[in-house]
């Protein structure tokens, strides 16, 4: 499958803002039904093939605020039911991509209830096939899921996380999702440079956005900072954002957790994708700085003002690239909580963690080998236990960390 590679929406598409607190499932969806009447979008399911793409990045309860929210998916069914011709829920989890495993992460995260309940087909395919980004800048080709490419509209639901490496995870990460299983993995070793990285998330995200129609809504509701995707705390923020341009729903995320320089967000602009939150029409009943975070914490891996350690990469830059590479933020195991389940290893996109025997027993224990790793921190992303931490370096912290 090929396209030729533009974003289906420009940057004058608006985007809603609505200020919500509960996951009363009758809340959201008069909240939903409401953006998108502001965005004129009530009639973009009418007999469309729609294939609703949660973030199920761990088997996690709705309660960790990692995953997408069963109450935000029931309320987006009930509106999609009464137009959609078809519905489908389809998600690539990290891991194998098999029957049995997507069972697992269905159930874990509430999902299994909420359609069994509204008579929505839950995705088992787990085919796959190639889809040619013509025009793309860093990454010309993907393996994507055949649900993705075969959907006439989707439905992104994304939830509002701090991330340790991209800095927000929100609708234009989530489409990272799209992506078959343990490809993911191999993804970050295709791209190990965080620039690149970044640059890629974009090329990805504009493809679907490109592709087809896509609704893309962010869940605010309670989000999490610190070591997101899954190692933070909850945080109340209060919100739900939606748009067809994924790139102006999180550019409006970040300015209200008060993160800046996250790449995917300033590449997008630099595309001409998306603009400054201040030039982007937001439909509100509420000016948009009623909503600012002033105290939710970033990840380990950034510095104070929410940048990707820019005073570092640019004294690294002067310096052939080594000092960035010495006192960037590392993973390191817990060795005290590590139980050896091994999901760190198998997530491991360079290959650089051992599983070690632990003296005097049968247990085993991670051990990661600075030397290869490219600081992706997937190990830290996907450890069920939280047992990876970031470290800093202490000149890492004096230069601005």
């Amino acid at each position: 499958m090929s396209y030729n590679f533009t974003p289906g929406v420009d940057r004058s598409e608006p985007a809603a803002l609505s200020r919500i607190t509960s996951y009363d499932v009758d809340i959201l969806e008069k909240t939903i039904r409401k953006q998108l009447d502001s965005l004129g979008l009530t009639d973009m399911f009418k007999g469309k093939r729609v294939v609703v793409k949660p973030n199920l990045v761990m088997k996690k309860s709705p309660d960790a605020a990692a995953t997408t929210h069963p109450a935000v998916l029931e309320a987006m069914l009930r509106i999609l039911k009464e137009s959609a011709a078809d519905i489908l829920i389809a998600e690539s989890p990290p891991g194998l991509y098999t029957e049995s495993a997507l069972k697992g992460f269905y159930n874990s995260c509430g999902i299994t209830e909420v359609a069994s309940r509204l008579g929505v087909k839950l995705n088992f395919d787990t085919s796959s096939r190639e889809a040619a980004l013509v025009d793309a800048k860093t990454a010309h080709g993907f393996e994507l899921i055949s649900p993705i490419l075969d959907a006439e509209v989707i439905v992104n639901l994304a939830k509002l996380k701090s991330h340790a490496l991209t800095k927000l995870s929100g609708t234009v990460k989530n489409y990272y999702g799209v992506i078959p299983g343990i490809q993911k993995v191999e993804t970050h070793a295709r791209f190990p440079d965080y620039s690149d990285f970044g640059s890629m998330l974009v090329d990805l995200c504009a493809y679907n956005v490109g592709s087809k129609p896509t609704f893309n809504l962010l869940d605010g509701i309670v989000g999490m900072e610190g070591n997101g995707p899954t190692g933070g705390t909850p945080k109340a923020v209060g919100c739900l954002i939606s748009g067809r341009n994924p790139f102006s729903v999180d550019t409006i995320a970040a300015h209200i957790i008060g993160l800046d320089g996250v790449i995917m967000l300033d590449e997008a602009k630099a595309r001409g994708f998306t603009a400054d939150v201040d030039n982007i029409n937001i439909t509100s009943d509420e000016p948009l700085d009623s909503f600012v975070i002033k105290d939710f914490k970033l990840p380990d891996s950034v510095d104070k003002k929410g940048a990707h350690t820019s005073s570092i990469v640019l004294l690294s830059k002067l310096c052939g690239g080594r000092v960035y590479k010495w006192i960037q933020p590392r993973p390191v195991v817990d060795k005290q909580n590590c139980i050896g389940c091994g999901e760190c290893y198998r997530s491991c996109p360079q290959k650089t963690i051992e599983l070690m025997p632990i003296k005097g027993g049968n247990k085993k224990r991670a051990i990661i080998h600075d030397d290869n790793c490219i600081k992706c921190y997937c190990c830290q992303e996907l450890c069920p236990i939280k047992a990876i931490k970031i470290k800093k370096n202490p000149l890492f912290k004096l230069i601005g960390g």
